[in-house]
């Protein structure tokens, strides 16, 4: 009894030694992911220490990291996945402009925006990815070919204003344009499924995030607001015939309401949504490593026995 007692301490210590190592780690982790480190300080006895400076571009100096999963280097699987994905929402853009019942007022609904450019990116990542897949074969020099192809800076974009106007767009859907009915095939895959592929797919690319990006997701919503305003103003309705697309920008009755929930969506609702989705990658790429560190120590551990 003693003995069972006694392992049982010795494996509990093991775990809170674990659990507490692991917990420092990831807190210095997220500490310094805000400037784009790896999780290390910098020594400060290092003579070559430049001073983080915040990078809004779509510069990248690593391009096998749009085209590869985060848990692994081959690429025909991933080109499949991405190849399925690219197909299925393709299918959704044809799915809903033939049986939806917008008619040519999809055009101005933010859903949709919000839905081609999801689309759009995953063709261009499909694309990009078999384009990758077919330079490896030929034996060709992947940054002389692709490390500054506009391609690859057109996906980074996209995949930046899908993944922050996807979760956007379903949460504004059903918390303030739903009114009880329309649990449609179509209103869940554009208020729905589209959030949760962003989450899953978000832990499964490797594709890079900067939080320093989230201006692009701001003026995005600023330039439908300005859309929506001049669509106003020219006199257009709503698929129901009524002079506003949604009811809260509702410019003609409520102007000042409307201004409110431009400012709050643009400037509140955006960069806390960005936020998030930069933590989950951050998170991503924090338990990625850490389980490279566990298993190369394992290794060392076998190796020394």
């Amino acid at each position: 009894m003693f003995k069972v007692a006694a392992k049982f301490v010795h494996v509990t210590n093991d775990g809170v030694r674990m659990a507490r190592r692991a917990l420092g780690t990831y807190t210095r982790y997220a500490y310094y992911s805000l400037t784009d480190r790896k999780g290390r300080q910098p020594s400060s006895s290092s003579k070559t220490l430049v001073p983080y400076q915040p990078q809004y571009n779509l510069e990248y100096d690593s391009p096998e990291d749009f085209v590869h999963s985060q848990w692994s280097n081959e690429t025909t699987s991933y080109l499949i996945y991405r190849m399925v994905v690219a197909a299925y929402f393709s299918f959704m853009v044809i799915y809903t402009a033939m049986m939806g019942t917008l008619g040519c007022k999809i055009f101005i609904m933010l859903t949709y925006w919000s839905f081609y450019v999801l689309t759009a990116c995953q063709i261009l990542r499909a694309l990009n990815v078999w384009r990758y897949r077919k330079l490896k074969m030929e034996g060709k020099d992947i940054k002389e070919h692709m490390g500054k192809s506009k391609r690859l800076k057109v996906q980074w974009l996209l995949y930046n204003l899908s993944v922050d106007t996807a979760p956007i767009v379903t949460i504004l859907f059903w918390t303030i344009a739903y009114d009880g009915t329309g649990k449609t095939f179509i209103n869940l895959n554009t208020h729905g499924v589209n959030a949760v592929f962003i989450l899953v797919d978000l832990m499964i690319t490797r594709t890079p995030l900067r939080q320093s990006h989230m201006y692009q997701c701001c003026l995005v919503g600023l330039m439908y607001s300005f859309f929506t305003y001049l669509y106003w103003l020219m006199g257009g309705t709503n698929h129901l015939g009524q002079p506003h697309i949604y009811k809260v920008l509702d410019y003609g009755k409520a102007p000042g309401v409307a201004l409110c929930y431009i400012l709050a969506i643009s400037f509140i609702v955006a960069p806390m949504i960005h936020s998030m989705i930069f933590f989950l990658y951050r998170f991503r790429i924090f338990i990625h490593r850490f389980l490279k560190a566990m298993d190369k120590r394992s290794k060392v551990v076998k190796d020394q026995e």
